[in-house]
Protein backbone atom coordinates (compact mmCIF):
# COMPACT_ATOMS: atom_id res chain seq x y z
CA UNK A 1 0.00 0.00 0.00
CA UNK A 2 3.00 2.50 0.62
CA UNK A 3 4.07 2.39 -2.71
CA UNK A 4 0.33 3.36 -3.72
CA UNK A 5 0.58 7.10 -1.96
CA UNK A 6 2.84 8.34 -4.42
CA UNK A 7 1.07 7.86 -7.67
CA UNK A 8 -1.92 10.01 -7.96
CA UNK A 9 -4.11 8.82 -5.33
CA UNK A 10 -7.38 9.59 -7.29
CA UNK A 11 -10.34 7.85 -5.73
CA UNK A 12 -13.14 6.61 -8.09
CA UNK A 13 -15.91 9.49 -8.61
CA UNK A 14 -19.00 7.76 -10.87
CA UNK A 15 -20.49 9.80 -13.16
CA UNK A 16 -23.48 11.72 -11.95
CA UNK A 17 -26.41 11.04 -13.50
CA UNK A 18 -27.94 13.62 -15.17
CA UNK A 19 -31.51 14.18 -16.48
CA UNK A 20 -32.44 16.49 -19.02
CA UNK A 21 -36.01 18.13 -19.42
CA UNK A 22 -38.49 16.99 -22.09
CA UNK A 23 -38.26 20.66 -23.07
CA UNK A 24 -34.85 20.48 -23.72
CA UNK A 25 -34.86 17.08 -25.48
CA UNK A 26 -37.59 18.41 -27.86
CA UNK A 27 -35.58 21.90 -28.57
CA UNK A 28 -32.45 19.71 -29.01
CA UNK A 29 -34.53 17.56 -31.56
CA UNK A 30 -35.80 20.71 -33.71
CA UNK A 31 -32.58 21.87 -33.99
CA UNK A 32 -31.53 18.76 -35.03
CA UNK A 33 -34.29 18.55 -37.73
CA UNK A 34 -33.48 22.14 -39.07
CA UNK A 35 -29.69 21.51 -39.09
CA UNK A 36 -28.79 23.93 -36.94
CA UNK A 37 -26.76 21.46 -34.84
CA UNK A 38 -25.46 18.48 -36.08
CA UNK A 39 -26.00 14.90 -33.84
CA UNK A 40 -21.93 15.54 -33.07
CA UNK A 41 -22.51 18.91 -31.61
CA UNK A 42 -25.07 17.81 -29.33
CA UNK A 43 -23.17 14.84 -28.07
CA UNK A 44 -20.17 17.87 -27.44
CA UNK A 45 -21.83 20.49 -25.80
CA UNK A 46 -23.82 18.54 -23.46
CA UNK A 47 -21.60 15.15 -23.28
CA UNK A 48 -23.94 12.82 -23.66
CA UNK A 49 -23.69 9.82 -26.27
CA UNK A 50 -24.61 9.30 -29.59
CA UNK A 51 -27.09 6.56 -28.79
CA UNK A 52 -28.88 8.73 -26.21
CA UNK A 53 -28.92 11.65 -28.42
CA UNK A 54 -30.88 9.49 -31.37
CA UNK A 55 -33.29 7.97 -28.54
CA UNK A 56 -34.16 11.26 -28.09
CA UNK A 57 -34.72 11.76 -32.06
CA UNK A 58 -36.65 8.60 -31.91
CA UNK A 59 -38.63 9.38 -29.26
CA UNK A 60 -39.34 13.64 -29.96
CA UNK A 61 -38.92 13.42 -33.61
CA UNK A 62 -41.57 15.35 -35.60
CA UNK A 63 -40.53 13.44 -38.28
CA UNK A 64 -41.41 9.74 -37.04
CA UNK A 65 -44.65 11.54 -35.62
CA UNK A 66 -45.97 11.76 -39.24
CA UNK A 67 -44.47 8.51 -40.60
CA UNK A 68 -41.83 10.02 -43.04
CA UNK A 69 -38.31 9.23 -42.97
CA UNK A 70 -35.53 11.59 -41.67
CA UNK A 71 -32.37 11.00 -43.84
CA UNK A 72 -29.13 12.28 -41.57
CA UNK A 73 -26.61 13.17 -43.81
CA UNK A 74 -24.38 16.23 -43.09
CA UNK A 75 -25.18 17.49 -46.33
CA UNK A 76 -27.46 16.85 -48.84
CA UNK A 77 -27.02 15.88 -52.45
CA UNK A 78 -27.98 18.86 -53.99
CA UNK A 79 -25.43 20.33 -52.20
CA UNK A 80 -22.38 18.17 -53.16
CA UNK A 81 -23.51 18.58 -56.60
CA UNK A 82 -23.41 22.06 -56.53
CA UNK A 83 -19.85 21.97 -54.90
CA UNK A 84 -18.94 19.70 -57.52
CA UNK A 85 -20.41 21.54 -60.26
CA UNK A 86 -18.71 24.72 -58.76
CA UNK A 87 -15.55 22.76 -58.63
CA UNK A 88 -15.60 21.63 -62.64
CA UNK A 89 -16.40 24.57 -63.51
CA UNK A 90 -13.58 26.94 -61.34
CA UNK A 91 -11.21 24.13 -63.40
CA UNK A 92 -12.49 24.90 -66.39
CA UNK A 93 -11.62 28.35 -65.73
CA UNK A 94 -7.78 27.47 -64.81
CA UNK A 95 -7.46 25.78 -68.13
CA UNK A 96 -8.59 28.10 -70.43
CA UNK A 97 -5.82 30.45 -68.55
CA UNK A 98 -3.51 28.35 -69.00
CA UNK A 99 -4.10 27.63 -72.40
CA UNK A 100 -3.97 31.47 -73.27
CA UNK A 101 -0.56 31.19 -71.54
CA UNK A 102 0.74 28.68 -74.08
CA UNK A 103 -1.00 30.45 -76.80
CA UNK A 104 0.84 33.67 -75.58
CA UNK A 105 3.94 32.34 -75.23
CA UNK A 106 3.92 30.75 -78.20
CA UNK A 107 3.17 33.75 -80.23
CA UNK A 108 6.39 35.44 -78.25
CA UNK A 109 8.76 32.18 -79.61
CA UNK A 110 7.37 32.71 -83.11
CA UNK A 111 8.06 36.36 -82.83
CA UNK A 112 11.67 35.76 -81.60
CA UNK A 113 12.28 33.31 -84.55
CA UNK A 114 11.03 35.76 -86.96
CA UNK A 115 13.32 38.60 -85.81
CA UNK A 116 16.69 36.53 -85.04
CA UNK A 117 16.16 34.53 -87.83
CA UNK A 118 16.20 31.37 -86.82
CA UNK A 119 14.18 29.04 -84.72
CA UNK A 120 14.24 29.73 -81.37
CA UNK A 121 12.42 26.92 -80.23
CA UNK A 122 14.19 24.24 -81.98
CA UNK A 123 17.41 25.85 -80.73
CA UNK A 124 16.11 25.54 -77.29
CA UNK A 125 15.44 21.84 -77.60
CA UNK A 126 18.76 21.35 -79.12
CA UNK A 127 20.64 23.18 -76.81
CA UNK A 128 18.72 21.35 -73.98
CA UNK A 129 19.37 18.03 -75.12
CA UNK A 130 23.22 18.44 -75.80
CA UNK A 131 23.88 20.17 -72.64
CA UNK A 132 25.56 22.76 -74.03
CA UNK A 133 25.37 26.58 -73.91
Amino acid sequence: MDSIKGRGQSKYHPRQQRIFSGELKKKLVEQIELKKLKVRDVVNLYQVTETSVYRWLNEYSAFKRTGAKMMMESESHETKVDKLLDRISELERNVGKKQLEIEFLDKVIEMCSEELGYDVKKKCTTMQLNGTE
